[in-house]
């Protein structure tokens, strides 16, 4: 259901920005940082590490949120109001907002842009939005406690990491059913999906397990992680970086062989990261330390530290 008209976009003035201001976008790179406790999302401007906009959300609880592919809009679950918040690129400003199921804590859009996937985690379920009428078009029971996401490059499957029920969901974007369900270690949370394989943190069991994509089959266990909390990989999938809630660090790993390459410090509980698309950044928000970590994946060095980022960030999102 939607619970704002984004009446604005009818207007040939405001399309014209918009598309002039994802013109720019696609040119400037920019990032987008969800603060938990302080109800903003800070826009990032990549090139030169600095704050552009802050944009105030009255919804309490702040947690994941994703850019569309085409740069227009970036949505933003608000986990005390059952919302997603849309927020306009072009003016960075909240324009909207969606409704959805009980306490939403990840968004993602299939890379058409066509679909949102968000996953509300006390309600145990997927809402898909359809974005060109910002409605919900369906919702999907999966396991308990749904935290972590991922969808397939080519749109077709997403991913699902349930915490409590300890289980992975496939759903197909076809028929937004689940299709299967693998079964997962202790406190699955973080998930990425690189090639054939799909990578998944386990922060009660203090691992990173690896699957097939095709088959659900395990492929590999790495313990000796500390309350990892999230996972990415680079696009050319040599490399895979985990955020370590209780070292304060993000590793970096050989994605084939998931070796230990280095231990990067990433602040005070680092919640989330994100790879840049050309796989030459990785960026690393630090819940209680109130930083943007930005790493250099040739070197495995910190490039850039943004101080006072906002009050818990808690997610990060990247636009080329």
């Amino acid at each position: 259901m939607r619970i704002h008209n984004l009446v604005s976009t009818k207007h040939a003035g405001l399309i014209l920005t918009l598309l002039a201001s994802v013109a720019v976008a696609a040119a400037q790179p920019f990032g987008y940082v969800a603060n938990q406790s302080s109800n903003s999302v800070v826009v990032v401007n990549r090139a030169t590490n600095t704050v552009a906009a802050t944009i105030p959300i009255s919804g309490a609880g702040l947690s994941g949120l994703a850019v569309m592919p085409n740069g227009a809009y970036v949505y933003v679950t608000e986990e005390s109001k059952n919302l997603v918040g849309v927020i306009s690129t072009a003016t960075n400003s909240v324009v909207g907002s969606i409704a959805v199921g009980s306490e939403p804590v990840q968004v993602a859009f299939t890379p058409n842009g066509a679909s949102a996937y968000v996953l509300n985690e006390l309600g145990g379920s997927v809402s898909v939005i359809n974005t060109a009428t910002e409605e919900v078009a369906a919702t999907i029971p999966v396991g308990t406690k749904p935290v972590g996401l991922a969808i397939t490059p080519n749109g077709t499957q997403v991913l699902v990491a349930n915490m409590t029920s300890s289980t992975i969901s496939v759903i197909s974007t076809a028929s937004n059913t689940v299709t299967a369900t693998w079964v997962a270690l202790s406190g699955v949370n973080g998930i990425a999906v690189n090639g054939s394989k799909v990578y998944v943190t386990n922060q009660y069991a203090n691992a990173l397990t690896v699957y097939n994509l095709a088959t659900g089959a395990l492929l590999s266990t790495t313990l000796g992680f500390s309350a990892p909390n999230a996972v990415a990989v680079t696009p050319n999938g040599t490399q895979a970086y985990v955020t370590n809630g209780n070292s304060s660090s993000v590793w970096a790993l050989n994605a084939a062989t998931l070796a230990v390459e280095t231990k990067i410090a990433a602040g005070l509980l680092p919640t989330a990261v994100a790879v840049s698309a050309d796989g030459t950044t990785a960026y690393v928000t630090s819940g209680y330390g109130y930083t943007l970590t930005k790493i250099n994946t040739a070197t495995n060095t910190i490039e850039d530290v943004m101080a006072k980022i906002g009050v818990y960030p808690f997610s990060v999102a990247l636009y080329e």
